[in-house]
């Protein structure tokens, strides 16, 4: 298994050397990441035979996201239901405005979410990040679970047939803060 990586900068926007885009941050560049798992045939059969593709490496709930993202699905809809009701009628622009605000809600919150699948590694997905190292993080972090994934696929191979695994006792003391920490 290979995980590759492209890194990109955005230039920040023009004029930048003055003092008002840099006091609001929009002369700031921008940085994308772009990974990509390649695996070789033994471990795309693994990943085949469990559908390890649809597996969900990090799960990453973005309240925040969730909320501005029905804000624009919300102002799309009303933007598109008044467009299309001048040209069609109300129904009809009421349906193609439902279509047009699910449309821009399922791109903004796809582009922005932290939620990693596996098959948005095997595809390759971009990461968009604000600064080096906020690009470093990531590249640290996807090497992290990729590594997990590496793991568990190995694992995986030893699924079939039982395995017994031998539990011995703990000491008295360390067995009550165990049970008393709940590990």
């Amino acid at each position: 298994m290979d995980l590759l990586f492209k890194r990109e900068q955005s230039a920040g926007v023009a004029g930048a050397n003055l003092p008002l885009p840099n006091i609001l941050g929009l002369g700031a560049p921008k940085f994308k990441l772009w990974a990509k798992i390649e695996l070789e045939l033994e471990e795309q059969a693994v990943v085949d035979h469990y559908r390890f593709d649809q597996a969900m490496l990090i799960d990453g709930f973005q309240p925040e996201l969730v909320k501005k993202t029905a804000t624009i699905a919300a102002s799309v809809f009303v933007v598109a239901t008044i467009f299309f009701w001048t040209m069609a009628g109300f129904s009809t622009a009421l349906f193609l405005a439902l279509i047009s605000g699910g449309a821009a809600a399922y791109f903004y919150y796809d582009k922005r979410r932290e939620t990693i699948f596996v098959r948005d590694l095997l595809h390759g997905r971009y990461f968009s990040c604000a600064s080096v190292i906020d690009l470093a993080r990531k590249e640290a972090w996807l090497e992290t679970i990729t590594a997990f994934l590496r793991q568990v696929m190995e694992s995986a191979k030893n699924w079939d047939g039982t395995e017994a695994i031998k539990i011995e006792a703990l000491p008295k003391d360390l067995a009550k803060q165990m049970m008393i920490k709940g590990l």
